[in-house]
């Protein structure tokens, strides 16, 4: 358990439910949130089902993290079978926002903060609906994602058209849609790109893939791509864990292509995963649905160059002012090979990568979050020690 240093006010305006510091992007945003919130003068709590994990070591000490019940079932049922903790907490506590941090807990935070005070923030951190989803499926998942931005005093999204489909007229219009950057680039990411040596010629294309070994990822379409550019020098790295790490291997080995490809596991140091990044030539993204994907914004962010899938309209505008190919179908390995040959023979500037996610380096992201809880607390409310309704007062 973490302790908070003695706070000059007694009111804690602002709690953070995350269900645990697990090594996925929307842990690592919330935790990222939550100390910045600590640090510009905000009273802050993270309120979690379990304090261990892969991302532990990113809590600040001085945050207050409480802990909220929850039966041994899986993360799904345990959120609901959690729901009567939550609410109690947010009666006993009544923070002014209540901070979900992404969409399984989205309807958790919002129904346990309705009838009280307090303002319930939802964050939409995976796509609304999922490329390729149709008819009665696809309509069940909008109506859902719209019923939770309605019951919610603020829905924050991270792409124009998620924004569109939550603002749009009806019984069911969101609340407070609003577009945030993701609070991503840190200035370790920077000094890489800004340190990055050229390309050494005639040495093997160097290759990643950052993510959770997962049906969601896909990297079983990266490693069928790949095995059709065996007469390209590459090598490649994967970095995550999961429960596809064996079957991945085994695919390796299909396609004769393990001696060339290299597991990492998890890698919880940023300035470890940050160096292999801005080593590598490309980030291969071959994800089947994601919301605003992290690791390709973080590769972009360290001068590395990105081959992705179309697995969220959210990252087009962004590959586009990076001069990157493209999106292309999701689980089409030759299309994604193609796309790995182009990127290989048009390489874009560090600079240029770098300016196209400049919105999303992390100061800049957690001081627009900032900016957009201080406007959702009412005039008559607590004071957010020096921030104003305008903007910052640091």
């Amino acid at each position: 358990m973490f302790h908070a240093p003695h706070r000059v006010t007694q009111y804690h305006s602002v709690a953070i439910y995350l269900y645990e510091p697990s090594d996925g992007g929307l842990d690592r945003v919330a935790i990222l949130l939550a100390n910045h919130l600590w640090k510009s003068g905000l009273d802050v709590e993270l309120w979690m089902t379990r304090t261990d994990g892969p991302a532990a070591d990113m809590i600040d000490p001085g945050l207050t993290v409480r802990c909220l019940p929850a039966p041994p079932f899986n993360r799904r049922l345990s959120m609901i079978a959690q729901f009567p903790a939550l609410a109690a907490m947010v009666r006993r506590r009544r923070p002014d926002i209540l901070y979900s941090a992404g969409n399984q807990s989205n309807m958790l935070c919002a129904l346990a903060a309705m009838g009280t005070a307090t303002r319930a923030v939802g964050r939409i951190s995976n796509p609304i609906v999922r490329p390729n989803q149709r008819g009665l499926s696809a309509w069940i998942r909008r109506t859902r994602f719209r019923a939770i931005a309605r019951a919610s005093a603020m829905t924050i999204v991270m792409g124009e058209a998620d924004r569109l489909t939550l603002a749009r007229a009806g019984p069911l219009a969101g609340r407070r849609v609003t577009l945030l950057p993701r609070p991503t680039v840190t200035p370790l990411l920077e000094r890489l790109r800004q340190d990055r040596e050229p390309r050494q010629k005639g040495a093997p294309w160097r290759l990643l893939m950052v993510g959770r070994l997962t049906e969601q990822k896909d990297q079983a379409t990266a490693l069928h791509a790949l095995a059709r550019l065996k007469h390209v020098d590459w090598r490649l790295d994967i970095v995550g864990q999961g429960p596809l790490r064996r079957d991945l291997a085994a695919l390796c080995e299909q396609l004769d292509i393990a001696g060339r490809v290299e597991f990492h596991g998890f890698i919880g140091d940023p300035a470890r995963l940050g160096t292999l990044m801005a080593g590598a030539d490309l980030l291969l993204q071959p994800s089947r649905w994601e919301g605003l994907v992290a690791t390709l914004i973080e590769a972009l962010g360290c001068g590395t160059g990105v081959v992705a899938t179309d697995s969220t309209p959210n990252i087009h505008s962004v590959l586009a002012a990076a001069g990157q190919h493209a999106p292309v179908p999701v689980g089409d390995a030759a299309a994604f090979a193609d796309a790995i040959l182009w990127a290989l023979a048009h390489p874009v500037s560090p600079a240029r990568l770098g300016e196209a996610v400049r919105e999303h380096g992390a100061e800049r992201a957690l001081d627009a979050y900032l900016r957009a809880f201080a406007r959702l607390v009412p005039p008559n409310g607590p004071q957010w020690n020096g921030i104003t309704q305008n903007g910052l007062t640091r």
